[in-house]
């Protein structure tokens, strides 16, 4: 049978009308996966719109060269839809889920127990991110990573493997960003543009919630929270809260970190871990998902409850990997 990576370049050589999707309050390998992807199909000449519903968050207003992320669905209905990224199709958000039962769907993702739900899937788990992909796609098609594509490819990749420090960090992953640097990418001016996007408020919400940072399990567990009260005070929101829950496995002997925050629909619930703590199965077992390593979710519940009800099953989880 051939490869999904060569099912899909063919593919999308014989369609010309594609929307590219992935999921609800995006990420750096979200967006940049939507990005490339986007781009790669201008290089060919199709024609495509990208949607999110949340559309595109402040902190990556940089990026993107004036490209719209539409917020709702276009009139024109698509051929086709990539969605990239999405361990299910419901993480793509519901007004988009009419579409995803009755069109063709091509699946690109990298998380664990994705029931591949596309017309054509390409997962691979192991993969540091959907960007990875999405750039062996452009190589597949002999389109060289070179000027936005290449940004949109090194800002995925950076994004899910922490700044290449985590463990999906692989040669592979190494080989492309060095494939991108030799195109022309210079990464001071890229992580300046990333990294300066923040405001006073911002910071010192995040080091509010630092100060306030908790231990359990004789410091094996480090758990930070955000509630809406917090962020009326400090004029910020969830979005604001991006990437702090890393910063809690800095603390020495803290295997599992749990960041908690206040949200409309309930408490969103990050976990990250060090070595072979399953994190992943943790969020599974509340509904959510993810990677070996960083997953989540959303529980129906008040914030105390969802503080005990993480920290008892994580406490589980490390001790079933001792």
């Amino acid at each position: 049978m051939m490869p999904p990576l060569k099912r899909i370049a063919e593919y999308i050589r014989a369609t010309d009308n594609f929307l590219i999707t992935t999921h609800v309050a995006p990420d750096g390998d979200a967006l940049g996966s939507m990005f490339a992807m986007a781009e790669i199909l201008a290089i060919l000449g199709k024609h495509a719109v990208m949607f999110n519903e949340s559309g595109l968050p402040d902190r990556f207003a940089w990026i993107g060269s004036g490209q719209t992320i539409l917020t709702e669905l276009p009139a024109a209905e698509p051929d086709v839809i990539i969605v990239l990224d999405c361990g299910d199709r419901e993480r793509a958000g519901t007004a988009i889920l009419p579409w995803l039962g009755s069109k063709p769907v091509i699946n690109i993702d990298h998380h664990l127990a994705n029931p591949l739900f596309g017309t054509l899937n390409w997962v691979e788990q192991r993969t540091s991110s959907v960007g990875e992909l999405v750039g062996r796609l452009a190589q597949e098609l002999g389109i060289p990573l070179v000027g936005m594509l290449g940004q949109y490819i090194y800002l995925a990749l950076i994004s899910d493997t922490g700044n290449f420090c985590f463990n999906n960090t692989r040669p592979e992953t190494l080989e492309m960003a060095a494939e991108i640097l030799r195109m022309g990418l210079l990464p001071g001016p890229f992580h300046e543009h990333r990294q300066s996007t923040g405001t006073l408020n911002q910071l010192q919400m995040r080091g509010t919630v630092l100060q306030e940072a908790r231990l359990y399990a004789d410091g094996r567990i480090g758990l930070i929270s955000f509630s809406r009260d917090l962020f009326e005070r400090t004029s910020t929101g969830p979005e604001d809260t991006e990437g702090l829950v890393n910063a809690v496995l800095y603390i020495q002997d803290v295997q599992v970190a749990i960041s908690v925050r206040e949200e409309e629909q309930g408490i969103k619930f990050s976990l990250r871990s060090k070595g072979s703590i399953n994190v992943q199965a943790v969020a599974a077992s509340f509904g959510g998902g993810g990677h070996r390593n960083a997953a989540g979710g959303i529980l129906d519940v008040d914030m105390e409850s969802a503080q005990n009800s993480l920290v008892q099953a994580v406490t589980k989880a490390i001790h079933e990997a001792l």
